[in-house]
């Protein structure tokens, strides 16, 4: 079996599934669905990527929008035609062609394609943090199908735990070293347990149908889910998770919000310098059968002054964004240190429960069950053990799926550098 890791070529471009160390079986049948595969379908058929094609086609057309120049006028004037007296027909009549527009002051092409530049960085930079966060919402659901998995296997173990135990009781019935009322406990025991199977079954085909979803699929398309919960990521310091975090595509989109607003602000600067308007033509006067050329500017008085709210705005606008920065850069540091202090909890739970508490309870429960048919424990000892040591491997099945789980969301807020990726090669193919 080979296990895959789905991490990013760059530091900031991480695939969040890495350290869920799932593994592929090599005998693993056509409807059996892997994380890899799960990843490669969401990214091409969820709709919340599909529509960010739509928006970086409408921002590219935007930037050629903003890089053309003022246009060209082209007039016609005609003045003393068709009047009266002296003035009447067209023997007096005065005609100008001529060519206007208008020059553009302050650099204002080259602001509004700054601008145009920095929106399409800021949603190709949005574009692959919803990537991440779709992929690490995937991830979760996988792990949840995972453990659903798992808690159905253990409810299966369950019920045979109980079957069996049911049999040795009746036997001790037929031999009358026990009472009707232990067999009917055990019966009892035994039905509870196929409903909490019936449960588990149910359990298991809602999250396979939540997995399937991200891809537009329904769970009838997957026969089986491959991976497994056992192998859990090493742990790390926080203090290296959080510096990995602030050099993430999540810190480089904020930043590239910040710049759009540096970008609009420089655009009303620009604007504030008043442009130029030209004219230039030539008049042709039939009175006097003369041609000559006439040519005129004009400029608006006072602009700057008449925009000076309009940059006092702006510039608040990107304060304003360097705030937001700095107020989810918080928010984000608070969620890691719980994720990662969970995740880290939940690797030394599980270690600690398969190292010491499973062995003792397997043993006792093995003691417990010679003992009880040898008349030395009673069935509620024996049920008891039993029982224990069905809730501790639960908690193990919890604890691990807490554990990758927390890792998805670290690795949704970090990033990670290593090999390449499904999420790498989507940003390299769409950029």
């Amino acid at each position: 079996m080979n296990s895959f890791f789905s991490h990013a070529r760059e530091r900031m471009c991480t695939v969040i599934m890495g350290s869920v160390l799932l593994f592929i079986s090599p005998t693993a049948m056509s409807k059996t669905i892997t994380l890899e595969q799960a990843t490669r379908l969401t990214l091409q058929q969820h709709p919340d990527l599909q529509q960010y094609q739509s928006l970086l086609a409408a921002t590219k057309a935007d930037k050629k929008q903003a890089n053309l120049t003022p246009a060209y006028h082209v007039g016609v004037e005609a003045e003393n035609l068709l009047g009266s007296g002296d003035a009447s027909g067209i023997n007096d009549a005065e005609l100008t062609v001529s060519l206007s527009s208008v020059f553009e002051m302050g650099g204002k092409r080259n602001a509004r394609v700054a601008l145009a530049d920095a929106n399409l960085s800021l949603l190709q930079s949005e574009r692959y943090v919803v990537s991440l966060e779709l992929l690490s919402e995937l991830t979760r659901q996988y792990v949840k199908t995972l453990a659903a998995k798992e808690r159905l296997a253990l409810a299966e173990t369950s019920v045979s735990l109980a079957d069996e135990a049911l049999s040795i009781v009746e036997q001790r019935v037929e031999k009358g070293a026990t009472n009707k009322a232990e067999f009917l406990r055990a019966r009892a025991a035994l039905n509870q347990a196929k409903v909490d199977k019936a449960s588990a079954e149910t359990a298991l085909a809602i999250a396979k149908q939540s997995l399937a979803l991200f891809w537009q699929g329904d769970a009838e398309a997957i026969d089986k889910i491959s991976g497994s919960l056992s192998n859990l990521p090493a742990k790390r310091l926080y203090s290296a998770v959080y510096q990995q975090f602030l050099e993430s595509a999540n810190v480089e989109r904020l930043t590239q919000a910040i710049n759009v607003k540096e970008a609009e602000q420089k655009l009303v600067e620009s604007n504030a310098r008043a442009d130029i308007s030209w004219r230039i033509g030539v008049r042709r006067s039939q009175a006097v059968q003369d041609t000559s050329v006439v040519a005129a500017i004009s400029a608006p008085l006072f602009a700057e002054q008449r925009n000076k709210g309009a940059s006092q705005a702006a510039l608040a606008k990107k304060e304003a964004a360097v705030f937001a920065r700095d107020s989810q850069i918080l928010e984000i540091k608070a969620l890691l240190f719980k994720a990662q202090q969970y995740l880290n909890f939940s690797i030394d739970a599980v270690k600690h429960i398969n190292d010491t508490v499973l062995p003792d309870l397997e043993t006792a429960t093995t003691l417990v069950l010679e003992g009880y048919q040898r008349g030395a424990y009673s069935y509620q000892d024996w049920i008891a053990s039993r029982d224990a040591l069905i809730r501790a491997r639960a908690k193990v099945i919890e604890l691990s799926e807490s554990a990758l789980v927390n890792q998805s969301l670290v690795e949704q807020w970090t990033g990670l550098s290593g090999q390449a990726s499904p999420t790498q090669e989507f940003r390299n193919t769409h950029e």
